[in-house]
């Protein structure tokens, strides 16, 4: 149990500063992704699906901080969350060939993502 706090602040860390980045700034995602809208209701669209959903698990992080019981809904939420993406990215670089660093960066955190929540869910699940 030592390690939750560490595990939650390197979650508020990781999540919390990317999504803020892309509500505020959605040229950060072109810049640094290759995604871009042709209209203003693309740039929205990005804002939510990047930034939004992304600040959002940070938040979920930092209320489990000051709310220790949420911790076992935060890693529920990031056990399906993280493997969703990683398969999802997983199948991309494969069909799309999309070989690059940041495609395998970001598909090893999304994978460390849904690998964590299933195990401390499970660690979880014994201690009841």
């Amino acid at each position: 149990m030592n390690y939750i706090k560490p595990y939650l602040i390197f979650n508020c860390i990781v999540w919390m500063p990317w999504g803020l980045i892309c509500i505020i700034d959605t040229s950060q995602i072109n810049d640094i992704i290759g995604v871009s809208s042709m209209h203003a209701t693309g740039n929205t669209d990005l804002r939510v699906m990047y930034g939004g959903f992304q600040f959002a698990v940070g938040l979920m992080a930092a209320h489990a901080l000051y709310e220790r019981k949420r911790f076992i809904h935060f890693v529920y939420a990031l056990a399906f969350l993280g493997s969703c993406m990683a398969l999802s990215r997983g199948y991309g670089l494969i069909t799309d060939s999309s070989s690059t660093f940041y495609t395998w960066g970001v598909l090893s955190f999304e994978a460390f993502a849904g690998i964590t929540g299933i195990l401390w869910l499970r660690f979880l699940s014994r201690q009841e």
